[in-house]
């Protein structure tokens, strides 16, 4: 079965075509939210939970914009699809007959966080410019987001946090985040022996 990409926009008008069953029918916000939870829960889980559906401005926005262009009506958070949006939506229904939609996953905040924290560092620059050589044991502590002088036990804490987040980058698609994660094997690689140093003292 081939395989279809859908922006969180084309999935939300997806997930209102089908809660409204084609028709211009009220829908409340929160029936929303959970209908997006239960057919995207990776692209629409509350972020740090993924358990619950989001109902935050991920959707929210998404929506007055869709208000904006004349997709649908809203009123006191009652949304309805006008015949404008009942043919993009149908277009997108119709469009991903036989095919399976590709979820996006929606990263933690505190994932999302290090993941911009990492690639702003200047060694990752450099990691990515190929001059391996220009990146010292000051970056590494740099890049696990402590100092030199930190105790062995924030030091031991930030490695495993570092570490973790990589691990969830490594469940996503390696193509989008293959260079965050082949930078820390490179430092961790560069820098065991400060490692195995810090660890034991």
């Amino acid at each position: 079965m081939k395989s279809l990409n859908l922006s969180k926009q084309q999935k939300i008008l997806l997930v209102l075509h089908n809660l409204s069953g084609g028709s211009q029918k009220n829908l409340k916000f929160e029936d929303i939210s959970v209908g997006l939870f239960k057919r995207f829960p990776n692209d629409f889980h509350m972020k740090g939970y993924r358990e619950y559906p989001d109902s935050g401005d991920s959707i929210k926005r998404p929506l007055y914009t869709f208000r904006d262009k004349g997709l649908l009506v809203v009123r006191n958070m009652i949304f309805s699809l006008t015949d404008k949006g009942l043919d993009f939506a149908k277009s997108i229904s119709e469009g991903i007959s036989g095919k399976t939609i590709v979820e996006e996953y929606n990263l933690d905040r505190y994932v999302d966080n290090e993941l911009k924290r990492i690639s702003s560092l200047g060694s990752f620059k450099l990691f990515l410019d190929n001059q391996h050589s220009n990146i010292f044991d000051t970056d590494f502590f740099d890049y696990l987001g402590i100092s030199v002088r930190s105790s062995r036990m924030d030091f031991k804490g930030r490695l495993k946090y570092v570490g973790d987040v990589i691990k969830i980058l490594k469940q996503q698609d390696g193509r989008e985040y293959g260079a965050v994660i082949d930078f820390h094997y490179f430092m961790i690689n560069k820098f065991k022996r400060e490692i195995n140093y810090k660890l034991s003292n």
